[in-house]
């Protein structure tokens, strides 16, 4: 082994294991497990708030490209972790406060997807010291980057079916300690980091890698026809029922996500069908038009797909699922639209490579433009809800201001904006139940008992370093406040 293949394989097995620390440290302090607080194990708040964007991806795009060593991979590497740092900033920005913990997964999986589809444009730049790159070279390290991957998945599942094995037997003889230490996510998940990394380091130096990814390819080539079958035939029972089959559909509440399965996979099995273009792995006419009809199905999932969620988003508003639902429609719809117009006017497969490449930039482009003001999911959702709350499309009864405040910095500012309303008793409401009568608005819930006198409020709709406390009269001895929002501190 030479020096230069010594320190790579020093570097994959630290940026495995620092991965791996940091990642189970996050999954256990966000696990909510009873054994924590039993043994009031609190870890640092900012645990929490640890930018998992670059945690998670940037180790993966220096595995996979690990081979290119050199000053150019540590510039992309610098150059990725400068730009994942910027959109984490900002997200960490729009939550306003340190008390509210957020949801980071949605992120991460709207950059995951635009990471995997541009690293390897930068792949082949680092290869072959040029800009301008053919398509086919993108597309190959794109699949040779996507059966790293899964070869990484199978050595992970065997590795955890013989270590849950070995577990298993240690229980028996009684080390019922041994078991759960190994998935304790602080050695579960440095285990699983080093294990992917080495899997893809060796994989890397095998030869046979791209033979066996072009076999793979092939095989599922062959699925397209039989799946743009499947695909005709459901478009037409679905509109053969009429509206009785559509209102199926809806009634199911997945309807968007089953069309995206469909129109995921269709895309996935065109690509490995006609590769970069250049030819068809069909060497029958027909096939290879049956194979294209499954394309010009897409659009009409993508008509289905928004209209479904227009239904949600008009009943119920915006929320930051839907804005995050919305992203995958019009990401796969692109890519649908662009495929089925190439295959009307006679100009597929030939033009994949540049509509791909349009796809990718466009939905780079959303994926910073989300994580901006400009097409924020927090922004979205709280104007929205704002708004159907003021034009009368929710009642204040029914209105949600604790899911409001959850917005970060937008919902805070929302709530403030309903308080400072010329008229604000338009978004509170009153409810009795038995002898007590709740008001609630926008910041507080007001108890009062049955003859007005004020008993206590409660102001949990910001997080607890926000909120006042309170001193109410008279209150029972016995009287307690709990549910969904915190207790406050109450006094004579």
């Amino acid at each position: 082994m030479n020096r230069t293949d010594r320190n790579r394989y020093i570097c994959v097995a630290i940026t495995a294991l620092i991965q791996g620390v940091l990642l189970g440290i996050y999954a256990l302090a966000t696990s909510g497990l009873p054994a924590l607080a039993q043994m009031r194990i609190n870890f640092p708040r900012f645990i929490v708030f640890m930018p998992l964007s670059v945690i998670f991806l940037v180790p993966f795009v220096f595995w996979l490209s690990q081979e290119h060593w050199g000053r150019r991979l540590w510039n992309l590497l610098a150059g990725l972790t400068a730009v994942l740092l910027a959109l984490w900033l900002y997200r960490l920005w729009s939550y306003g406060s340190f008390d509210v913990v957020p949801s980071q997964k949605s992120d991460l999986v709207r950059i995951s997807m635009a990471i995997f589809l541009i690293v390897p444009y930068f792949q082949c730049r680092i290869a072959s010291w040029s800009w301008k790159i053919p398509y086919s070279e993108i597309f190959f390290q794109l699949c040779r980057n996507l059966f790293l991957l899964f070869q990484a998945s199978i050595v992970i599942a065997v590795f955890w079916g013989l270590l849950i094995t070995a577990g298993l037997l240690f229980d028996i003889v009684g080390l019922h300690i041994v078991p759960l230490i190994i998935i304790t996510p602080v050695c579960a998940v440095p285990l699983t980091s080093i294990i992917i990394a080495v899997s893809i380091s060796v994989a890397i130096k095998h030869p046979g890698i791209d033979s066996l990814g072009r076999w793979l390819l092939s095989v599922l080539a062959w699925l397209l026809p039989f799946f743009s079958l499947l695909s005709l035939a459901f478009i037409v029972c679905l509109f053969w029922g009429g509206t009785s089959s559509l209102n199926a559909l809806w009634n199911t509440g997945q309807a968007s996500t089953l069309m995206l399965l469909l129109q995921a996979g269709t895309i996935i099995l065109a690509n490995a069908a006609w590769l970069d273009g250049a030819k068809s792995i069909f060497r029958t006419r027909s096939i290879d038009i049956l194979a294209q009809v499954s394309l010009l199905c897409l659009p009409v999932y993508t008509v289905l797909c928004l209209y479904s969620l227009s239904l949600r988003i008009s009943q119920y508003g915006l929320t930051t699922d839907r804005v995050q639902a919305v992203f995958l429609v019009l990401t796969t719809g692109i890519w649908g639209i662009a495929y089925a117009g190439t295959v009307i006017a006679r100009n597929w497969p030939v033009s994949i490579g540049r509509v791909n490449m349009v796809c990718v930039i466009f939905m780079a482009s959303l994926v910073v433009l989300m994580n901006s003001p400009v097409l924020d999911p927090l922004r979205l959702s709280a104007n929205d809800q704002v708004s159907r709350l003021q034009t009368g499309k929710v009642r204040p009864e029914d209105f949600d201001y604790a899911y409001l405040a959850s917005l970060g910095r937008y919902g805070k500012e929302s709530i403030e904006t309903l308080n400072s309303h010329k008229n604000p008793g338009k978004f509170q409401t009153e409810l009795e139940y038995g002898n007590m009568r709740f008001i609630f608005t926008p910041t507080r819930v007001i108890i009062q008992s049955q003859d007005k006198s004020l008993i206590g409020t409660i102001y949990g709709y910001f997080p607890l370093s926000e909120s006042h406390s309170v001193k109410a009269v008279p209150v029972p001895p016995d009287y307690e406040i709990d549910g969904n929002l915190y207790r406050p501190e109450y006094a004579e």
